[in-house]
């Protein structure tokens, strides 16, 4: 081994043997391994004597081949510790490899992750419908059965609700999401590492869905017990009557509130929920007032609204009307402020009266005719008489109450032959044509006229293209007639709306009688004023005559168009002239500007050229006997 070991470290170029050691060029044999080990020997013969003889040197070169022969090859012993290090490596590429195959399961997995429970329900295993239809049949949404809630008060008063009085129930789709989502909304290290948790352990999965229930008997209880609750307080601090409050300064007050106790009860049903029993709880008022009254929740406590009366739709009848009651708070503060403590204050209550009583209201309603407007029915085909009256019949007797938005469109409905409507004319194109439902727009006219000669306001109304007229002449100016207060309608695109903004109902009466259409508004009018409606023409525009030609009519033929008789543009402004009961001028209010554009008067002139049928007269022809009258000689 050292001689291996030296070899290799002393090994020189040939062009370095030692003279004494001819070099061998017989050729191959100077390549064989002897050479290498004449090389060797001529390091060994450094130190052999000067007068060894070349034989000598030769013999030992062999014995020394013979010592190399004999030396064992050498074998390299592998570490402990790299051995380790490689199966450690060899395990974690297989931990991860299985990691990530896992995690690529996880992500095309459709079904709930293992050991998952919804609210108590095992869903382990289940797809999205499943888990529904399994929530649903194990009566997730029914649940409210034994679900219960108590609060109860410092006094020892308490009210109770059950989950089936509140109507409480759960989504189980709503439900489901949350369970199908467990597990698959973070990363996908993150899935999986809780998805192979979900293997081994069980999940409980709670609150899974918003229970919804009416709150409204929990607000009435609440604010019942609450009340007295408060008065049961004040009774041991105070005296309230009919006419004042008596407070004895520096007692001290703890008093609930409605709103903290409705809420502390919705929570404490929320809680039974989860916990799917029946829960009691202690309200406990966190309200202390050092040295006096909290006036504030007294106010709250004492005060109350006056409620008027209003027309009930259903009897036409008026509501029952009910007084209120209150102190001044502010009065009431500057005397507990300037009281000593254990002095006595005294804080008047006084009443608060409806604006409007019952009596007053039944004895109001509809008693004055706000205003009324006729128009003419005459020259009028019988079908659009029809129509008129048929619309007039469908808003006759429409009541609307304050605030209420009166729709044409909704209240006539859609104008079908069913419903009695026939065909007359239309303005279409700027041209007077049949269609049915036609002349429904003098309802729509004349109400707007009757509208707008009260307070009422007008939400929507658009113009006629064409002046109209059918409509009263004006109170400023008879030379002219109301056309700019016309409103036309169409089912579907054009309405006429109006609101009653007045604080009394207000009922439509629309009636046909003779040849003429009449529209009243009846409601209340308290002061007495009216309104007058002023039309100012701005501009005309003069119709022209047109001539067109007419194929369908013969040379010589010169006639009116049906529908385009031809009338004259104008743009106007109107203006609403409000009056005192008196007869003075309050206000003049512009309503707005409507333009009507000329309609021409359009000849039809004959182009035709009748046939001339040429017929020759009948020849002669003597009868086909023919006898000479007798001959007669002369007297």
């Amino acid at each position: 081994m050292k001689l291996v070991s030296s070899v290799n470290r002393d090994r020189r170029p040939v062009n370095n043997t030692p003279r004494s050691v001819p070099q061998n060029r017989s050729g191959p044999v100077g390549r064989s391994p002897v050479a290498v080990g004449a090389t060797a020997s001529t390091a060994t013969s450094r130190a052999a004597p000067a007068n060894q003889t070349t034989a000598g040197r030769v013999a030992s070169v062999n014995q020394t081949a013979k010592k190399d022969k004999a030396v064992k090859p050498i074998t390299k012993k592998k570490s402990p510790v790299k051995v380790i290090l490689i199966s450690l490596l060899i395990i974690v590429f297989l931990a991860v490899g299985l990691f990530v195959a896992l995690g690529f399961y996880v992500e095309s997995l459709d079904t709930v992750f293992p050991n998952v429970w919804a609210d108590g329900i095992n869903v382990s295993g289940l797809t999205f419908n499943e888990t529904v239809q399994h929530l649903i049949n194990e009566g997730y949404e029914r649940n409210a059965e034994g679900i219960s809630a108590t609060v109860i008060f410092p006094d020892q008063s308490s009210f109770s609700v059950t989950g089936n009085e509140l109507g409480l129930s759960l989504d189980a789709t709503e439900a489901a999401v949350t369970v199908y989502a467990f597990g698959r909304g973070d990363t996908f290290i993150n899935n999986t590492i809780t998805y192979i948790e979900s293997l081994f352990e069980r999940t409980e999965l709670v609150g899974l869905s918003t229970p919804t229930l009416d709150d409204t008997i929990v607000r009435a209880l609440a604010e019942e017990f609450t009340y007295n609750f408060n008065i049961t307080l004040f009774d041991s601090n105070l005296e309230i009557t009919a006419e004042s409050i008596t407070v004895v300064k520096g007692t001290g007050l703890k008093a609930a509130s409605e709103d903290e106790v409705f809420y502390f009860a919705i929570s404490t049903i929320l809680r039974a929920v989860e916990a799917n029993d029946h829960l009691t709880a202690h309200y406990a008022p966190e309200a202390i007032v050092e040295d006096g009254v909290d006036l504030a929740l007294l106010f709250e406590t004492i005060h109350i609204d006056p409620v008027s009366s209003v027309l009930d739709l259903e009897t036409l009848l008026a509501t029952e009307s009910s007084d209120g009651q209150t102190f001044d708070l502010d009065e009431a503060k500057e005397k507990l402020t300037n009281a000593t403590n254990g002095m006595t204050v005294v804080i008047p209550i006084f009443a608060l009266y409806p604006e409007v009583t019952q009596e007053e209201m039944q004895a109001m309603l509809f008693r004055d005719v706000l205003s009324e407007t006729t128009t003419s029915l005459s020259n009028n085909t019988a079908n659009r008489i029809n129509n008129v009256t048929r619309a007039a019949e469908e808003i006759n007797g429409t009541i609307l109450n304050p605030g209420d938005t009166f729709s044409f469109n909704e209240v006539v409905g859609q104008r079908t032959v069913e419903r009695g409507f026939r065909e007359a004319n239309v303005i279409i194109g700027g041209v007077f044509q049949p269609g049915l439902g036609g002349g429904i727009c003098q309802v729509s006219s004349t109400l707007h006229d009757a509208v707008l000669h009260t307070s009422l306001r007008v939400v929507n109304r658009t113009p006629h293209g064409l002046r109209i007229t059918y409509m009263p002449r004006d109170e400023y100016n008879e030379e002219l007639r109301r056309f700019a207060n016309d409103a036309t309608v169409s089912w579907g695109t054009t309405d006429y709306r109006f609101q009653n903004n007045s604080d009394f109902p207000i009922r439509i009466e629309a009636f046909v009688r003779g040849l003429f259409l009449t529209v009243r508004l009846h409601g209340t009018n308290l002061d007495g004023s009216y309104i007058k409606t002023e039309t100012i023409v701005l501009s005309t525009t003069e119709f022209i005559i047109v001539e067109r030609p007419s194929e369908d009519h013969d040379v010589g033929f010169r006639g009116v168009l049906d529908g385009s008789r031809g009338q004259d543009g104008f743009r106007a402004e109107v203006f609403k002239r409000h009056y005192s009961a008196d007869g003075e001028l309050l206000s003049r209010e512009s309503i707005g500007i409507s333009n009507y554009r000329a309609q021409n008067r359009i000849y039809l002139v004959g182009t035709r050229v009748p046939e001339v049928h040429y017929e020759p007269p009948p020849q002669y022809e003597p009868p086909a006997h023919y006898e000479p009258p007798p001959h007669q000689d002369p007297p």
